[in-house]
């Protein structure tokens, strides 16, 4: 009888992390969808090379946004120009990070909770 009960035991663990696996590769796509979705609105657009060039990267445990175009970093933190006057920076990316991280510990509960259903 013992045995049995560590078998359910150890099988309700498995299926509880193969859900949580599941449920966290979803959320995380999810996550990184919005977070991709909000940076390319908040890019600004002269040629509209910047705003194409937002991609995300979805890993085991991680998303990634990024891009390749080497001047987004001043486009998103600011930069000085030739004749010495400072533009400000759009904060593209800052200002999306902060409104996901706003939705964050929400949804985190939600799967959570949806693991003991």
């Amino acid at each position: 009888m013992e045995i049995r009960d560590e078998d359910k035991f150890g099988e309700t663990l498995d299926k509880i992390y193969s859900i949580f696996n599941k449920e966290t590769t979803k959320y995380l796509k999810k996550t990184g969808t919005e977070l991709l979705r909000s940076v390319k609105k908040k890019t600004p657009v002269d040629t509209g090379t910047l705003r194409r060039s937002w991609d995300m990267e979805l890993g085991e445990d991680e998303v990634i946004v990024s891009t390749n175009i080497k001047y987004a970093e001043p486009v998103e933190c600011g930069h000085r120009t030739r004749g010495g006057s400072f533009v400000e920076g759009r904060y593209m990316l800052k200002k999306s990070v902060e409104e996901i991280e706003q939705t964050l510990e929400d949804e985190f509960e939600i799967l959570i909770d949806n693991l003991w259903e």
